[in-house]
């Protein structure tokens, strides 16, 4: 297994995330600019209603990531070879390399944003406001941190996090003194968005997250312990920055309102780059570490921390040379809508069909992880299918959302088709009882 160092099980001792470090590191993800921009997309529906989407979307979305976050603490695996027992082992290179390019595609995303508010912030303050200098500097940062490794993040991130809760509590503040709250309630709904289809938007910035939980869970000491302060820290920083930026969008009526221009213009200039670049730096080196392990599950022969390192490179290359990347957006929209029949059917396959990992089969060729050629035929099925619904419901405008059915529909057949199909791989089946659970350390 010494070509797998880096995604195989994580050994007990090795294992010292607290839920307290678990909660620091995804208050870090959530606390950024994208998740401000995500939260101005709901205010169409006014300030009442659109409170309750952010709520009842922030709920939804959290659960699949509270799920991801379970299997990845109890078995110590990533999140791409956690899709080895279900897509097969050579399955998994498919959502791999999706994956992969989605991280990448995302990292390119908060790089171009914490870049631009950079320079624009910069330009305010009559200081060096080259777009190029605050792009690379932030993608430099991201990739440094993503490579030195889980045991320097532990701290890092308490010093990160407590900095970027301090400045955002202040610009928090400002948005309320600027906007009267009576006035937020009396102003009418501009439209433009349904509700359902707001809290689908919701629950896709928490989907967006799925692929990427065990990367970090897998370090958790106590599975439960891991997967609440990882649900509740995302949770709650989430949803203060989606309503920040809910707030002002509906304040301004601006479809994409800004807090950081706003704090810009009140003469806040250095509190707007304090939130820019440790949110940045606290989110986009997740994308950029993800990168690498997800890269690892198809390029087993090539060390973590070179692929972590190109990882980096790329996405902050990306940033670069395609700042405008709408096309790029939409091409991850495409991705995206893999991943949420694609996630449906792991959690199924792990709490309703086996209940846990057979650690040698992982990494065995021809072993209970084989299936057909190394591909299990039964979750393509169901992935397409997935996918096709979650296109149908997005381009339809259904008003169930394309997140919400397309989860349900794909692991409901996956369930009734692998009960007709591989019955073997249940809980409890013969082969199942008689390959057993390998220990960790072995």
């Amino acid at each position: 297994m010494s070509n797998y160092m880096g995604i195989e099980p994580v050994k007990p001792e090795d294992r010292n995330m607290t839920g307290f470090d678990a909660a620091l590191l995804w208050i870090g993800a959530a606390i950024g600019l994208g998740e401000i921009f995500a939260g101005s997309y709901v205010a169409g529906l006014g300030f009442g209603i659109g409170i309750v989407a952010l709520f009842v979307g922030k709920i939804i979305g959290g659960l699949p990531m509270y799920a991801t976050s379970l299997i990845g603490s109890r078995e110590g695996i990533p999140g791409m070879v956690s899709t080895r027992p279900s897509f097969g082992v050579l399955g998994s290179y498919f959502p791999s390399v999706l994956n992969a390019l989605q991280l990448i595609g995302w990292t390119a995303v908060m790089v171009v944003l914490g870049g631009q508010a950079c320079q624009v912030v910069a330009e305010s303050l009559g200081i060096f406001d080259n777009f190029f200098f605050w792009t690379a500097l932030i993608g430099v940062l991201c990739t440094i941190n993503a490579i030195l490794g889980h045991n320097f993040w532990k701290w890092f991130q308490r010093f990160a996090v407590a900095i970027t809760v301090i400045v955002s509590l202040v610009m928090t503040i400002v948005v309320f003194q600027h906007y009267s709250f009576s006035e937020l309630l009396a102003m009418p709904a501009p439209g433009g968005i349904s509700f359902i289809v707001a809290v689908d938007i919701v629950i896709a910035m928490s989907l967006s997250w799925v692929p990427l939980v065990a990367d970090y869970s897998r370090y958790g000491k106590n599975p439960k312990r891991t997967a609440h302060g990882m649900y509740w820290g995302y949770w709650i920083a989430s949803l203060w920055m989606q309503f920040v930026g809910f707030l002002v969008a509906t304040a301004t009526g601006m479809a994409s309102a800004d807090p950081i221009a706003l704090m810009t213009g009140l003469g806040l200039g250095i509190i707007a780059v304090m939130v820019i670049l440790f949110s940045t730096i606290t989110t986009a080196f997740l994308d950029i570490f993800s990168t690498g392990v997800a890269a690892k599950n198809f390029l087993p022969m090539i060390k973590e921390r070179t692929l972590v390192f190109w990882g980096g490179i790329i996405g902050t290359a990306v940033a670069l040379f395609f700042p405008i990347i709408v096309n790029y957006q939409n091409f991850l929209l495409i991705i995206g809508a893999v991943f949420v029949p694609l996630e449906a059917i792991v959690i199924v396959d792990y709490f309703l069909i086996r209940k846990k990992v057979q650690f040698d089969a992982l990494f065995e060729k021809k072993g209970l992880y084989w299936y057909t050629g190394g591909f299990n035929i039964v979750a393509y099925v169901a992935l397409i299918v997935g996918f096709i619904i979650y296109q149908v419901a997005y381009y339809g405008w259904w008003p169930t959302g394309s997140s919400i059915p397309s989860f349900i529909i794909t692991g409901v057949l996956y369930y009734i088709i692998a009960k007709v199909a591989m019955p073997s791989h249940f809980a409890g089946s013969r082969k199942d009882s008689a390959t057993g659970s390998q220990n960790i350390s072995a």
